[in-house]
C-alpha cells in the first residue's frame, strides 16, 4: 500500500527587483502628463519635472544600493543558518531520516547509520516497505508496515511518538529500537523519523521479568514457610509452607494479624523482633517456640526490613526454620553421647581414635592408660601408635594396613607391645574405619591377650598362628576345594560361619556342594562365572553374592580367596568372607532413590515441554527443537521447512460456541495434525493461542507444500461447525510455508518470520489457504 499526500498548491509571486525601482520614474511621468495637461507655463513645467526626475533618479540609486546590501547580507546569514542545520543534523546522537512526501526515505544523518546498520547510500534507496527491512513489534510478534511511525505520521498527518520496534539485521540480530516521526510542512518533504536506541531498556525489562519470575517461583517452592506483613503487622503475603504448617487457606490468612492467629503468649516477643528490624534496618534472628493446629513446633525466625527505592522500610519479611527434629535429635545425641562415653571409658580394651592420614593419636580411653602404664593421656596423645610395638610396623605394612581398612572396613592382627615402663605384653590390634560429624577415623582397639598367647605356646607353633588368626577374626576364613568332577567342598571353615548362617559348623561341613542351598538362586551363574574365571587364571578370587541363611535371612557376602592347584588336579582357594548387608543395602536404596529422582526429572522435563491443553509441544519445546535442528542440517547441508498455521476467525468461533468448545476444538486440531506426522524428527507445537507451527527437517518446498494439503483435508474432515466463518461453515486454517538451507551466520528466528509473514499474506488472500514466501 502506497502512502500519498496531497501536494501543497502555492505559487509566489516573483517581481524583478528592477521593476520596484523603475516605479517612482513611472510615478514622475505619469505626474508630468498631468502638469502639461494642467499648467500653461511650459517652461516652469519642465523645470519642476526635471528637479522631479533627477531626485527620483537619485532616489533608484540610493534604493537600488541599499536593496543589495541586504539581500547579501540575508544571504550570507542564510547560508551560516544552513551550514549550522546541517552539522547539527549530522552531529545529532539520535538517529534522523527525511522522506519525500511519497515515504521513501531521501536523507539520514551519521547516527542513523549506526543505529540502523544501513549505510546513508543503500538507505535512501529504500522505501518504508522494502523487503530488506525486518522488522517486529515489542512482542516479537511481526510489525505490518502501516504501524510503522513514518507511515502512520504521513497517513494521520500528525506527529507519532515512542512506536517501539524491533529491527533484525543481516546476522539474524535484533536491536530495539523507539521510533517517532513528524510531517514536514515543506514542498518536496514528507517526514522527519528520530530513531532511539533502546535495546538496553528492553534487556533490562526482560532482566526484570526474569528476576520477578524467579522470586516467585523461590516463594512458591522455598522449603520453609515465608511471610511478609505491613508495618503495622498486618499480613500481606505468605507462601504456600507457611499456609501448610497453619493448616489454613492463604485467604484466611492475608489481611490478619498475629493476635488472630497465633497464643498472645509468643506474639509479643515476636512483635518486638519485628519492630527492632524495622526501626534498626537490619536483620533479627531468634528462636520461638510456636502452637500450631497440629502441634507445638520450634522455629528459628528471622525478620528483616523490604526497603524502597528511598532506603525507608515499607514491610518486614519473615523466614521460618523449623528446627524441631533437630532440637530432638540434640537430645538424643546428647544421650547417645553420654551413652558411647561411659561405654568408651568403661571398656576393658584399649581404645585409640586416630587420624588416618598422620596416623597420630588424638584421644584415647582410660583403660589405654592403664594397659601402656603411662601417667596421664598426654603421654599417649600426638604419638604414633607403632611406636608403642616390640617391632614397629614399616611403612610398607602401615599402607597395607590402609588399605586393608579402607576396603574391608576392618583389621585386625596380633601385636607384642611395650608399655611406657618397659614391660611387654601380647595385644590383639584391630582397626577399623568409622565416621563421626562426617569425619573419618580410625578406631583402634587392643585387647590385651598376653595370657591366651602364654597358654598357646605349648602348642606348635603353626597350629597356634592359625588357631590364633581364625578364632579372633570377625571374618568368615575358608578352604574350598573344586575337584575334577565339578563338585565343591570345604575343607575348613571358622566359626564366624555360625553367626553369618546361623548354623553350627558340623551342619556345613556335612553338606557337600552346600553352596547349591545357601546361595541366592539370582546370584549363583554370576558366582560361577568369577570362580571358572579365577580357576582359569589362577587370580584372586573376588566376589560379592547374596546368601539365604537357615532363618531364611537374606545377606550379602563379600569374599576374596587366592587359588591353589593341587597335586591331584583340584583347585583349593584359602579365603575369608565378611558380611556386608548393611553397605549393599545402603547402595541398593541409594541407587533406588537416584532412579527414582532420574524418572521424577524425565517426567518433569515432559512435562515442561507439553502444552497443558492440546497435550503437544508448546513453544518452550520448540524453541529448543529449532534450534537443534538448525545446527544438525547445517553440519547435514539439508533443508528445513516450517508451516505456521491458525484457526480461521476463531475470535468468533469462541464467541458463538464459548471457550469451552473453543478448546475442544484445538484439542481436535492439535491431537489431529500430530497423528498426521510420520518422522520421529518432525514436530507439532501449539504456538500460543490459536497459533501451530510445524517443524518438517530434511523436508524441501515441495515436500512442506504436501504436508500443509494433507493438514487442510485432514482438518476438512473433522467437519467441525462455524456459522460465523465468512471463508465456510466448517472451521477451517490458514497457513504460512517457508523453508531454508540453515547457515549458522544466519538465526532460525529468521525462518520463523518468514513463515509468520507467509501466514500474513494468506490471511490477506482470502484465509483457507497456504502461501509459500518467497523473498
Amino acid at each position: 500500500m502506497a502512502v500519498k499526500r496531497q501536494e501543497r498548491q502555492s505559487r509566489d509571486c516573483k517581481i524583478p527587483l528592477q521593476w520596484i525601482l523603475l516605479l517612482p520614474f513611472a510615478m514622475q511621468l505619469i505626474g508630468t502628463i498631468a502638469l502639461l495637461t494642467t499648467l500653461g507655463n511650459y517652461y516652469w513645467t519642465f523645470l519642476i519635472c526635471g528637479v522631479m526626475l533627477l531626485l527620483s533618479m537619485a532616489f533608484g540609486v540610493f534604493a537600488n544600493r541599499w536593496i543589495r546590501q541586504e539581500i547579501e547580507h540575508i544571504e550570507i546569514s542564510l547560508k551560516a543558518s544552513h551550514k549550522k542545520y546541517k552539522t547539527l543534523f549530522e552531529l545529532l546522537p539520535i538517529g534522523i531520516s527525511i522522506t519525500d512526501p511519497e515515504g521513501n526515505l531521501i536523507a539520514g544523518n551519521l547516527a542513523s547509520e549506526k543505529i540502523l546498520k544501513v549505510p546513508n547510500q543503500e538507505l535512501t534507496s529504500r522505501t518504508y516497505d522494502s523487503p530488506e527491512w525486518q522488522i517486529v513489534r515489542f512482542d516479537g510478534s511481526p510489525m505490518p508496515s502501516n504501524e510503522y511511525a513514518s507511515v502512520r505520521a504521513l497517513a494521520e498527518n500528525r506527529e507519532i511518538d515512542n512506536v517501539r520496534m524491533g529491527l533484525f539485521d543481516d546476522h539474524g540480530n535484533v536491536r530495539w529500537l523507539s521510533v517517532s516521526a513528524a510531517p514536514i510542512h515543506l514542498e518536496g518533504y514528507g517526514v522527519a523519523i528520530a530513531y532511539v536506541d533502546i535495546s538496553v531498556l528492553k534487556h533490562t525489562e526482560e532482566a526484570l521479568r526474569q528476576s520477578e519470575a524467579r522470586l516467585q517461583a523461590f516463594l512458591d517452592n522455598a522449603p520453609t514457610p515465608i511471610a511478609i506483613k505491613d508495618l503495622e503487622g498486618t499480613y500481606l503475603s505468605v507462601n504456600q509452607e507457611f499456609t501448610y504448617w497453619m493448616q489454613t487457606s492463604y485467604e484466611a490468612v492475608i489481611g490478619k494479624k498475629d493476635y488472630d492467629i497465633f497464643s498472645h503468649d509468643s506474639v509479643k516477643r515476636v512483635r518486638d523482633m519485628e519492630l527492632q528490624a524495622i526501626f534498626e534496618g537490619i536483620a533479627v534472628s531468634f528462636e520461638e517456640t510456636v502452637h500450631l493446629p497440629n502441634g507445638q513446633r520450634t522455629f528459628i525466625i528471622t525478620k528483616f526490613p523490604l526497603m524502597d527505592v528511598h532506603d525507608k522500610p515499607y514491610a518486614v519479611a519473615g523466614i521460618y526454620l523449623d528446627i524441631s527434629d533437630r532440637k530432638q535429635g540434640e537430645m538424643e545425641l546428647a544421650y547417645s553421647r553420654d551413652l558411647q562415653a561411659a561405654i568408651y571409658n568403661g571398656s576393658a580394651d584399649a581404645i585409640f581414635l586416630v587420624d588416618p592420614l598422620s596416623l597420630l593419636v588424638f584421644d584415647c580411653n582410660q583403660q589405654a592408660i592403664i594397659m601402656f602404664e603411662a601417667d596421664s593421656k598426654q603421654e599417649l596423645i600426638g604419638i604414633e601408635g607403632r611406636t608403642l610395638q616390640k617391632r614397629e610396623f614399616t611403612d610398607a605394612e602401615i599402607d597395607a594396613i590402609t588399605d586393608d581398612v579402607e576396603t574391608f572396613g576392618v583389621w585386625s592382627r596380633e601385636v607384642e607391645y611395650i608399655t611406657k615402663k618397659g614391660r611387654y605384653f601380647w595385644g590383639n590390634l584391630a582397626v577399623t574405619r568409622i565416621t563421626v560429624a562426617s569425619q573419618e577415623i580410625n578406631l583402634v582397639r587392643v585387647t590385651d591377650i598376653s595370657d591366651r598367647k602364654y597358654a598357646e605356646t605349648v602348642l606348635k607353633e603353626s597350629e597356634a598362628l592359625f588357631q590364633r588368626i581364625t578364632t579372633i577374626s570377625p571374618e568368615v576364613i575358608y578352604i574350598v576345594v573344586r575337584h575334577g568332577d565339578g563338585s565343591i567342598n570345604f575343607e575348613y571353615v571358622n566359626a564366624a560361619i555360625e553367626e553369618l548362617l546361623g548354623m553350627s559348623i558340623e551342619d556345613f561341613m556335612s553338606m557337600p556342594n552346600i553352596h547349591r542351598f545357601i546361595f541366592h538362586p539370582d546370584d549363583f551363574e554370576s558366582f560361577e562365572r568369577e570362580l571358572n574365571h579365577s580357576m582359569q587364571t589362577m587370580d584372586i578370587f573376588r566376589h560379592e553374592w547374596r546368601i539365604i541363611t537357615s532363618q531364611k535371612q537374606v545377606k550379602w557376602v563379600k569374599s576374596q580367596a587366592r587359588p591353589e592347584r593341587r597335586e591331584n588336579g583340584d583347585i583349593a582357594w584359602y579365603g575369608f568372607a565378611i558380611d556386608v548387608s548393611e553397605r549393599k543395602q545402603t547402595e541398593i536404596a541409594l541407587a533406588s532413590a537416584e532412579s527414582n529422582l532420574r524418572n521424577i526429572n524425565q517426567e518433569l522435563e515432559r512435562l515442561i515441554n507439553l502444552d497443558g491443553l492440546t497435550q503437544i509441544a508448546n513453544r518452550r519445546c520448540f524453541n529448543d527443537r529449532i534450534l537443534l535442528e538448525w545446527q544438525r542440517l547445517h553440519r547435514d547441508h539439508q533443508p528445513l521447512s516450517l508451516l505456521m498455521f491458525d484457526v480461521d476467525y476463531f475470535k468468533l468461533y469462541n464467541d458463538r460456541y464459548g471457550h469451552q468448545m473453543g478448546d475442544e476444538c484445538l484439542i481436535k486440531i492439535a491431537q489431529t495434525v500430530d497423528d498426521l506426522m510420520r518422522r520421529p524428527a518432525d514436530l507439532v507445537a501449539r504456538y500460543g493461542g490459536e497459533e501451530f507451527i510445524i517443524i518438517l527437517p530434511n523436508t524441501k518446498a515441495e515436500g512442506a507444500i504436501v504436508v500443509a494439503e494433507l493438514v487442510h483435508q485432514a482438518i476438512q474432515k473433522l467437519q467441525i461447525p462455524h456459522q460465523d466463518s465468512t471463508v465456510s461453515d466448517i472451521v477451517t486454517i490458514s497457513m504460512g510455508i517457508a523453508c531454508d538451507l540453515p547457515k549458522l551466520e544466519r538465526s532460525p528466528y529468521v525462518l520463523i518470520s518468514q513463515a509468520d509473514h507467509a501466514l500474513y499474506e494468506a490471511k490477506q488472500q482470502g484465509r483457507n489457504r497456504s502461501v509459500l514466501f518467497v523473498e
